[in-house]
């Protein structure tokens, strides 16, 4: 029994180039392998096709290509019938300007979100509907954009980041303003409301069992009234909160020792659901 590494920084007992060309002596090396870690970054293309020769495989990139988009994430919560706030999903900009409600907005004070950006670079709070007209002018005309329930959580919300079987997670505090990101001025504490982490920690669990995600951070949020909330999936995220660039390779060091000690898993339903985007 044998594990190959595509990962340029970690080497196991075969180590193959992750962008080499998959030939005959690669491909039965890969297809005869107990595992396969992969490198940072595949194509959705190179993915499939190394993942259809080694079905047990770590991480798991499929979801990073399915769920991408905050649109697609409130699908996949739709899907699962996971909480977070109510959400309206627009193709475009224009088709919401188009939906204009009177006397005023769906939902207010609500949230206007773009289908990509991190670090709360394409999340702007609305009060009005001219203030949504001047906002939206800000994300791009030909990608999704969604229309959000506010959640009042007292200015904080609890990331929770996910590498194979390892958990950490931590409170973001905002600094009296509406956003919580650290990239926007936000802080960390680590032991916040330690019964909210538990809480918060078995609800990412659930959610990346379902969907088949192996590396992520979560963000929740915990309402004033009534039950905590999915809001997003970051496939990159953030690395301060658990130690910076040293502690996330301390915790994927410890996932894939773990996902080695597990042995073959045979995870074949996630490439069947596999799209051809990219």
């Amino acid at each position: 029994m044998y594990f190959v590494s595509l990962h340029h920084q970690i080497r196991l007992d075969v180590n193959l180039p992750a962008l080499a060309p998959l030939d005959v002596r690669s491909k039965d090396l890969l297809r005869k392998a107990a595992g396969v870690l992969m490198p940072k970054y595949f194509s959705p293309i190179r993915y499939r096709q190394v993942a259809e020769l080694a079905p047990n495989h770590f991480p798991r990139l499929g979801p990073r290509y399915l769920y991408r988009g905050k649109a697609s994430q409130i699908r996949l919560f739709r899907a699962h019938d996971l909480p977070h706030p109510r959400t309206l999903i627009y193709d475009h900009p224009l088709q919401l300007l188009q939906a204009r409600y009177r006397p005023g907005l769906p939902f207010e004070p609500c949230v206007l979100k773009g289908d990509r950006g991190g670090g709360g670079s394409a999340v702007f709070p609305i009060h009005s509907w001219s203030e949504l007209e001047q906002k939206i002018q800000l994300l791009p005309e030909n990608e999704p954009v969604l229309l959000q329930e506010w959640v009042h959580n007292h200015g904080m919300d609890l990331r929770v980041v996910i590498v194979g079987e390892m958990t950490e997670s931590y409170f973001r505090i905002g600094n009296g303003g509406f956003y919580n990101n650290v990239a926007q001025g936000g802080r960390i504490d680590h032991d916040l409301f330690p019964e909210k982490q538990t809480h918060g920690r078995r609800m990412a669990r659930s959610l990346v069992q379902a969907a088949g995600i192996d590396v992520a951070g979560l963000d929740i949020m915990f309402p004033v009234h009534g039950s905590p909330l999915f809001i997003e999936i970051n496939f990159l995220f953030g690395r301060k909160g658990i130690g910076g660039r040293l502690g996330y390779d301390r915790l994927f060091g410890q996932a894939v020792q773990t996902w080695m000690q597990k042995g073959p898993a045979g995870a074949t339903q996630e490439i069947r659901n596999l799209t051809s985007a990219g």
